[in-house]
């Protein structure tokens, strides 16, 4: 490969070092010296966040950052819990960048308007203005808040044009406490957001795999705001659900749960909903919002690793059919799938040998919220090059 075709990739990095001055040491070693533009990075709670952003902030000075904590780490090459995952995405992929931490305080849709504010601040431009054929924007959410929605409804709001596709920070499964960070400022309960002007075309990746197992619900009760479902087709919603998928209602776990998830099937392509627990008048409490008088449909597994392959192989086809780089925010319920069943080794082949780095998430942003979906925006290269 040329030194010019070198320069148009992205780089990214990977440590499972636990200890957090080796971890940074190991990742900044991998990303070289690329002159980067942008910066993601993806570290174990268990890691000194603060510390990884300052340092990474001390090797890009001045570059456009954004990071959380997470349920896993992985890029092209390998998979980690307790480890650290980064990319540097550079100046010929992308020519401009703004980041900013969006606090939200209890009124999400504010914080969000603040943000966007700082965001155009920067870029000199409304949202509303920029060419969405030009700019993406990447969305870290806080995961103890259960905010995705109001967050990507006021993303929508003031960029209606503006994909921003992204990931829910995660805490290895403890559900207490998850950090996002832009620069070296660090957020528990805000929004990490970057917006890159790329001079590259880019897709984003949606892949949840899965097919109507043929069933159909009304969800003809629910609280939005709790994220609970409690009538469906006009009766205690976890007794409809336990019956459709032949099981007792005290055996509704979360393996019952993930092995049947719900979705809304749009344009074909499912958009999923996992339960997480029955809770009071048998009631079930979902990980994304359900809204009342939605259809939705039991779902079925398909294979994740072939449908996973698919879908980055045709990302790279649409950006010409060489790629310089990628960002993939994962479900950790997919990762715990590829765990139970040992696809390490192929989940990390699905991805292909694009630099990219990503994390396992509490939830996956593009649209909207979603659950047991892996999102992502994959880059072109250079044209020069």
């Amino acid at each position: 490969m040329t030194d010019m075709a070198l320069a148009s990739e992205a780089r990214s990095g990977h440590s499972a070092a636990t200890d957090t001055a080796t971890a940074v040491r190991d990742v900044i070693d991998q990303l070289g010296d690329i002159d980067a533009a942008a910066v993601a990075f993806f570290a174990a709670p268990t890691h000194d966040g603060a510390a990884i952003a300052a340092q990474l902030a001390e090797r890009f000075p001045g570059v456009p950052s954004i990071g959380c904590t997470t349920a896993g780490e992985f890029h092209q090459d390998a998979l980690s819990d307790g480890g650290l995952s980064a990319v540097a995405l550079p100046a010929s992929v992308v020519r401009r960048a703004a980041a900013t931490v969006a606090e939200l305080n209890g009124d999400p849709k504010a914080g969000i308007r603040a943000g966007v504010g700082v965001l155009e601040e920067k870029l000199g431009s409304s949202l509303r203005d920029l060419d969405p054929e030009r700019y993406v924007g990447l969305v870290l959410i806080d995961g103890t808040h259960a905010v995705e929605e109001r967050v990507n409804e006021a993303l929508g709001d003031a960029a209606p044009l503006l994909s921003f596709v992204g990931g829910t920070a995660a805490d290895d499964l403890k559900f207490v406490e998850t950090q996002v960070f832009s620069g070296t400022t660090m957020s528990t309960n805000g929004v990490a957001l970057l917006v890159l002007e790329l001079s590259v075309p880019y897709t984003i990746v949606k892949t949840s795999s899965f097919e109507p197992a043929g069933r159909t619900f009304a969800i003809t009760k629910a609280d939005n705001e709790r994220r609970i479902v409690w009538e469906m087709d006009g009766r205690p919603a976890a007794e409809v659900f336990a019956e459709a998928i032949g099981a007792g209602i005290d055996e509704l776990d979360f393996g019952r749960f993930a092995a049947n998830p719900l979705g809304l099937m749009i344009d074909g392509s499912p958009w999923i909903r996992c339960a997480q627990e029955v809770v009071e008048n048998n009631g079930l409490k979902f990980a994304c919002e359900i809204l009342e008088g939605m259809d939705v449909e039991l779902m079925k597994h398909t294979d994740l690793v072939r449908d996973t392959t698919a879908a980055l192989r045709e990302a790279v086809d649409q950006v010409g059919g060489q790629a310089s780089g990628a960002v993939l925010f994962n479900c950790v319920y997919r990762k715990l799938q590829i765990g139970a069943q040992q696809l390490e080794e192929q989940f990390i082949t699905s991805l292909g040998t694009v630099p990219a780095a990503g994390f396992h998430t509490y939830g996956e942003s593009w649209l909207g919220n979603m659950n047991y979906t892996l999102t992502g925006v994959v880059f072109g290269r250079s044209t020069s090059s």
